[in-house]
């Protein structure tokens, strides 16, 4: 296991608080930007009210001038302006007066003009409740004029603002020094622009100009908040951090420690078990040997009896049996002897029915004598497998015995077999009191054994288990559906059917 280094991980850390903070920095401008659009939005709807209240005011006063081209003496029109005439339309215009008015030149009919002289304030009074005069300025252009004019009469040249209304934009963002020239704070300001086209009086320009100053403070105290919580919170993570990577690294080592240990009993536990068996080998090879002797005695008796049973039919059976079975003996003897030398069996390629059938034949007195019943559901048509009939048998036989230990007289045993991805699975399932998970865990050790001294070694579940070994399969136990035991041995499929399969 390896433990990542502290300064990696640390600058990680601040790399990835880093990164948090420019990211909600960079949304905390987006959305001041975003703010900023709509506040321009909002000026932009201002200049187009401003607008629709002067071409009222323009069509108020083209009234006034075909009223008073009607009636000249009608003296309540004259007094609502600085100054009346009417004129042909060859004559030059009047000129404006001092104070800040605009010169309203309405045509009439039959070659005349009415000449209207108005203060800009008349034609931006009504609105005047909308201009804060720091904070809000609504801006009058004339027709062809190159200034504009405040509610209150001054005279402001503002190209910035001029050029961008006459090229017919809606919004327009005045810089620091704009704004300061035309008597706004000096922050960014943001102006909504808008026209009127007036049939007889031409085009007039309309302009609502407002410092941005306090939702530009907003924004840079939002920033300067956003920049203090996000340090605050990264000093906390990293410190935090570093406190959590520490208690972490000391519980890698100790894990790492507790992990090499484990790892030392496992091998240990392995190691012992693997001498266990090999004891068992040798010691059965050491049996098999012992046992070889009397064997041959045996078989040589037998052949003795068989030439003075001439005649008797069931003695000469009874003769021949005990020559096979001894044969039989010998084989296995023989197949021992090889696991001890660490020879690979003699594989043949058998129908799993015939090693079940012999199987079962060696063990039938055995059940009679416990009164426990055994069935056997081995199809004849599951494919061949490679084994060593002798040994495999003898494997499938300390399976059978051991479950009929595990019954109570009027019990049942069944042996049964099935194909199972490229293997022919034998299932030895009994009816008995069943298997806890930790004697399944130790059952194929050598010398273990749960039954009394007088009936059992520990050695026929460690033998069998070398043999499915032997044969690259896997021994299994565990308990059954219902109740009792099952254990499963599987063993490869031969190749030929394995290839088909």
């Amino acid at each position: 296991m390896t433990l990542a280094r502290p300064p990696w991980l640390i600058l990680s850390m601040a790399l990835a608080v880093a990164a948090v903070v420019a990211l909600a920095f960079w949304d905390q401008q987006r959305e001041a930007a975003l703010a900023l659009e709509e506040f321009a939005e909002e000026q932009s709807t201002l200049a187009f009210s401003v607008a629709g209240g002067l071409a009222v005011r323009l069509e108020g006063a083209r009234h006034d001038a075909i009223l008073l081209a009607l009636a000249p003496m009608r003296t309540e029109i004259s007094f609502a302006y600085l100054a009346t005439r009417i004129r042909s339309a060859d004559a030059q215009a009047a000129a404006l007066p001092d104070a800040p008015a605009v010169l309203l030149s309405v045509p009439v009919g039959d070659g005349r003009v009415v000449d209207l002289t108005t203060p800009t304030a008349n034609l931006l009074k009504p609105l005047a409740r909308i201009d804060h005069g720091t904070q809000r300025l609504v801006l009058l252009l004339p027709p062809h004029a190159g200034a504009f004019y405040t509610s209150d009469g001054r005279r402001l040249v503002a190209d910035e603002l001029r050029e961008p209304l006459e090229s017919g934009r809606s919004t327009v963002r005045l810089p620091q020094a704009v704004a300061a020239r035309v008597g706004l704070p000096p922050r960014t300001a943001m102006a909504g622009l808008a026209m009127v086209n007036d049939p007889l009086l031409g085009r007039w320009g309309v302009a609502v100009v407002t410092t941005a100053s306090r939702d530009r403070d907003r924004a840079r105290r939002a920033s300067t908040r956003l920049l203090l919580s996000t340090v605050l919170a990264g000093g906390l993570v990293l410190l935090f951090g570093g406190f959590a990577l520490r208690e972490r690294k000391r519980e890698l080592e100790t894990s790492r420690s507790l992990s090499l240990e484990q790892l030392a009993r496992e091998r240990e536990v392995r190691l012992d078990r693997e001498g266990r068996a090999a004891t068992v080998i040798t010691l059965a090879s050491g049996v098999a040997h012992e046992i070889a002797t009397p064997l041959g005695v045996i078989v040589g008796r037998a052949e003795q009896l068989r030439t003075r049973v001439n005649g008797d039919e069931r003695a000469n059976k009874a003769v021949q049996a005990i020559i096979d079975q001894a044969e039989s003996i010998r084989e296995v003897i023989r197949g021992f002897l090889g696991l001890a030398r660490g020879s690979a069996p003699a594989l043949t390629s058998l129908r799993p029915a015939t090693v079940a059938e012999a199987a079962l034949l060696l063990v039938e007195h055995r059940f009679t004598q416990a009164g426990v019943t055994l069935s056997a559901m081995v199809p004849p048509e599951l494919p061949h497998i490679s084994c060593d009939a002798r040994l495999l048998g003898h494997a499938i036989v300390n399976l059978l015995l051991n479950a009929c230990d595990a019954c109570s007289r009027g019990g049942s045993v069944v042996l049964r077999a099935e194909t199972r991805n490229g293997f022919v699975a034998f299932l030895v399932e009994d009816d008995g009191e069943g298997i806890s998970d930790a004697i399944a865990a130790r059952a194929t050790e050598p010398f273990f054994t749960t039954k009394a001294p007088d009936r059992g070694t520990g050695l026929g579940l460690a033998i069998a288990n070398e043999i499915v070994k032997t044969h690259r399969g896997t021994l299994s136990i565990g308990r059954g559906e219902q109740r009792g035991t099952v254990v499963s041995i599987a063993i490869p499929l031969a190749k030929e059917d394995a290839s088909s399969a």
